[in-house]
């Protein structure tokens, strides 16, 4: 009886982290993620042609999110937005589980430590399914995977070869993986190095062992539909000056309260290296000490990196936890388990009412996160007036999914792709869609936006000169047409 209590007990910190992980999910993109997923599941094969916007029609574009498409079509299918609400959740509470048998928490642990990283972890989890979140939960496993080779068993390393082969066909996080685990493994040959006298001899086993992994990692990275070009794509994307228009690729704003949890983290950082020095845990932890410290370092230029990061903090943030921890096993155990029934208890609270998670639907996505518009779009067909709409960027995968006939100018697909010659159709529609040059120089004789957007006001002023007119408004979008066509 006491066995099978205690296993109820170790499930407590994962039921509050599913149930604190229910979002409605409203990730702009998902649209054309789900189309990915249908065509598929139709076709039984993988779309590589643009056939979803105006611009760049059949341009061949490497994507690495395709098993992630099939997830999220899948839920959607069998659940609607209740299967992607409960995938996201799920996806989230298996990385927290990776990431604590990574660090080795104990019960206690957890229950101190789960609370804060949900909160942390927040900005990104709120959205709910992504493929951002498989990645992580990938990264999780990779690190459960090196603990247990530093715990003695060598060969579980290998494990890391098929890890590797599904996470290239999920999501481009594993560039960042194998980059960390190439830091991981240059660190623990150093610190031998060091250790044994600077004998290259000393450490040559290591680096054969790990040039090894290495190489079937990367072997293994190439079985994907699209081959060597995923790594071409890559290193063009990250070298390209339109990767600071996405928000994700930004740093935090100074003084912002995500700017503020960055530097929390980085002093509970301080703590729990000096606490692992007293407990004499710092000579073992070096070389994730020194991931950690690089992946501190590019958070605060890239805050895509941060989410990743909190995830790692696992294990400097376990000596804080033990700091705190009560006197004897009986006592800490009650404890935690009061303090992870208060937060559940909590977290039932705040994600009442349930019914949200089941009622949630398009119309829902678009009036409550996205600011589209449902009747604006069913005017434009009506009316006859789908060819050549420009449209706001953050409606591309709604109307992609929606309303297909009516083909943004381009998506979130689209923020890095440039022809044989170097053009950006994402840059020349930034242009527009920030006013930086005027919609009434451009192509287009259709505008379908949001007040929100700089491209309206200009649109308003050219309404007001006659250049325009407007021939439809709701509280979320107008639709202006050129008074003689181009």
């Amino acid at each position: 009886m006491n066995k099978y209590f205690k296993n109820w007990l170790e499930i407590l910190p994962f039921i509050f982290v599913f149930i604190a992980s229910l979002y409605r999910p409203y990730d702009a993109d998902l649209g054309w993620h789900l189309k990915y997923g249908e065509y598929f599941f139709k076709t039984g094969r993988i779309l590589k042609e643009n056939t979803f916007s105006q611009e760049m029609r059949d341009y061949i574009w490497p994507n690495i999110s395709w098993g992630y498409d099939v997830f999220a079509y899948g839920a959607y299918y069998l659940g609607g937005f209740l299967g992607l609400t409960l995938l996201a959740a799920l996806v989230i509470t298996l990385t927290f589980f990776f990431f604590s048998k990574f660090a080795k928490l104990d019960y206690w642990d957890k229950a101190i430590i789960f609370p804060f990283l949900v909160f942390i972890q927040d900005p990104v989890n709120t959205i709910s399914l992504r493929s951002q979140l498989f990645g992580m939960l990938l990264l999780g496993v990779m690190f459960y995977i090196i603990r247990l080779y530093e715990d003695g068993d060598k060969k579980k390393l290998f494990l890391l070869v098929p890890l590797f082969l599904v996470w290239v066909n999920i999501h481009g996080l594993y560039i960042l993986g194998l980059a960390l685990f190439l830091i991981w493994a240059g660190l623990k040959v150093l610190i031998k190095f060091i250790e044994e006298g600077y004998k290259f001899k000393s450490v040559f086993e290591g680096v054969k062992f790990f040039a090894g992994v290495t190489v079937l990692i990367l072997l293994a990275t190439l079985v994907n539909p699209f081959g060597y070009t995923i790594y071409i794509d890559a290193f063009a994307h990250i070298s390209d000056p339109m990767v600071k228009s996405v928000m994700e690729y930004l740093p935090f704003s100074e003084l912002s309260s995500l700017w503020w949890n960055q530097l929390t983290i980085g002093i509970l950082f301080v703590f729990g290296v000096l606490f692992l020095a007293f407990t004499d845990g710092l000579k073992r932890n070096l070389p994730l000490l020194g991931v950690i410290t690089v992946l501190y370092g590019l958070s605060f230029m890239v805050r895509r990196y941060a989410w990743n990061l909190y995830y790692l903090s696992l294990p400097l943030l376990k000596p804080i936890s033990e700091f705190f921890k009560p006197e004897g096993e009986k006592t800490a155990k009650r404890a935690a388990t009061v303090i992870i029934i208060l937060s559940i208890l909590t977290a039932l609270y705040i994600k009442q009412p349930f019914s949200q998670y089941r009622d949630m639907s398009w119309d829902m996505y678009c009036s409550y996160f996205n600011g589209c518009s449902k009747m604006g779009a069913q005017f434009l067909i009506d009316n006859n007036l789908t060819e050549g709409v420009f449209t706001i960027y953050n409606w591309g995968g709604y109307l992609i999914w929606n309303y297909p006939q009516i083909k943004p100018p381009v998506d979130g697909r689209m923020h890095l792709w440039r022809d044989s010659s170097g053009v950006s159709a994402f840059e020349e529609f930034y242009k527009i869609e920030q006013d930086l040059e005027s919609i009434e120089d451009s192509k287009y004789n259709i505008a379908f936006v949001n007040p929100d957007k700089n491209v309206y006001e200009r649109l308003i002023k050219l309404m007001e000169q006659g250049k325009w007119r407007r021939v439809y408004r709701d509280q979320y979008s107008s639709i202006f047409i050129r008074s003689e066509r181009k």
